[in-house]
């Protein structure tokens, strides 16, 4: 008896033991339960946990994104940043010599012809600076809350799709593809070519601009305002996406065709110039490196951003239920490519400050006198190519 009330008692015992392994179980049940609610609410609005494998290749996290698209905005901000002070550096020592200059020109230039080689204000080059050094903040700030949050939310989504890559990128990269036709139009072939060509492309340009900067204001209202639980259930389910991304996808290609005949164009002038078959070889390259190779690189930007954009386009029709915008081979081709290489084109192409008389350079004594001496002939269709031939040309027989 005593034994079985012993027994009893283990048994009684193992059954409290048994009853507190249930509750004890019962309580990591339930509190693993609310922490997924918790989660589940706290993460309603952001895309934490990309699949293994996307409709664009192996996905990425997005801590590793981000932190690789913070370090190359860093290194483009670094850069952008310094040609920003290169190029407002004349100016500003230009304000605090104003008085000096004025009277070094007035002895000079008898004190009105300095004003028509100064260059103040905000000018197309200066322009450029400022929109690339505000788009690599935008984006940083982007990538560093996608890094530090390793989730895609509303707001990097906005500042890096949105913003940054669809309203800042797309509108710098016009300006500097203007500036392009700016240039081109000094050595035009004649006055009708330029209203039809020189008018009508950047027209187009600007247009285009509008739209894309149109559709990605609605896209980032209906993102806001609306109820997605998820960036990946916004991508999936918005129509608005969907013509953004189309949209965006047409305004790149036809951005890319536009800047190919800018480039034809600028090549066609160059190699029917009388003196171009008497420069050397080698000042031949220097020409076409440094005229048309950026323009050539900046093209096959725009389009290979633009064919990104067609085929997450066509996959959300065919099959919306991949993930597309999430894979290594979307970050490299749409996002970090077509944003590096233009960027570092354009500071190229755009080297070159605003020349400004009585700054560190001076201003050349023969220059103003063959300014003085010479009419000014602006019916020349070749000048500024007559000029670079002839600076190229010079220094390669300098250098020789």
């Amino acid at each position: 008896m005593e034994e079985d009330l012993g027994g009893g008692g283990g048994g009684g015992g193992g059954g409290g033991d048994a009853y507190f392994m249930g509750d004890e179980s019962s309580r990591i049940f339930y509190g693993q339960h609310n922490d997924d609610i918790y989660a589940q609410h706290h993460y309603a609005h952001v895309d934490a946990t990309p699949t293994a494998l996307s409709a664009a290749g192996p996905a990425l996290t997005f801590r590793i994104s981000g932190i690789v698209g913070l370090c190359i905005t860093g290194i483009l901000w670094v850069i952008v940043s310094w040609r920003l002070i290169y190029h407002y550096s004349g100016w500003w020592g230009q304000c605090c010599k104003k008085r000096e200059q004025e009277q070094l020109g007035e002895e000079i230039l008898g004190g009105e012809e300095i004003h028509h080689l100064r260059t103040d204000g905000l000018t197309m080059k200066r322009l450029l600076h400022n929109m690339l050094w505000t788009t690599m903040v935008i984006e940083g700030i982007g990538y560093a809350d996608m890094a530090g949050a390793n989730v895609s939310n509303k707001l990097n989504y906005t500042l890096l799709d949105i913003v940054g890559r669809g309203i800042l990128e797309f509108t710098t990269f016009v300006i500097g593809t203007i500036h392009w036709f700016n240039v081109t139009s000094k050595a035009r072939a004649g006055a009708s070519e330029k209203q039809l060509v020189f008018t009508l492309l950047p027209l187009i340009l600007v247009c285009v601009t509008i739209a894309v900067t149109v559709c990605s204001i609605f896209e980032a209202i209906v993102l806001l305002a609306g109820h997605s639980e998820n960036i990946h259930e916004f991508r999936s389910t918005s129509k608005i996406h969907r013509i953004t991304l189309i949209v965006e996808s047409s305004g790149w290609g036809i951005h890319a065709i536009v800047v190919s005949i800018c480039g034809g164009m600028v090549y066609k002038r160059i190699s029917s110039l009388p003196t171009f078959n008497q420069v050397r070889s080698k000042a031949k390259r220097n020409i076409i490196t440094k005229m048309i190779i950026p323009i050539f690189f900046c093209a096959l930007s725009y389009a290979l951003r633009s064919a990104w954009m067609a085929a997450d386009f066509a996959s959300r029709i065919l099959r919306p239920d991949t993930t597309f915008e999430t894979g290594l081979g979307w970050w490299i081709g749409n996002c970090w490519i077509p944003t590096i290489v233009p960027c570092i084109m354009l500071l190229y192409s755009i080297r070159k400050r605003d020349r400004e008389p009585g700054m560190i350079d001076g201003v050349s004594e023969s220059l103003i006198q063959r300014m003085n001496a010479e009419p000014q002939d602006y019916d020349d269709p070749f000048r500024s190519f007559h000029t670079l031939l002839d600076e190229d040309e010079n220094a390669t027989i300098g250098s020789g």
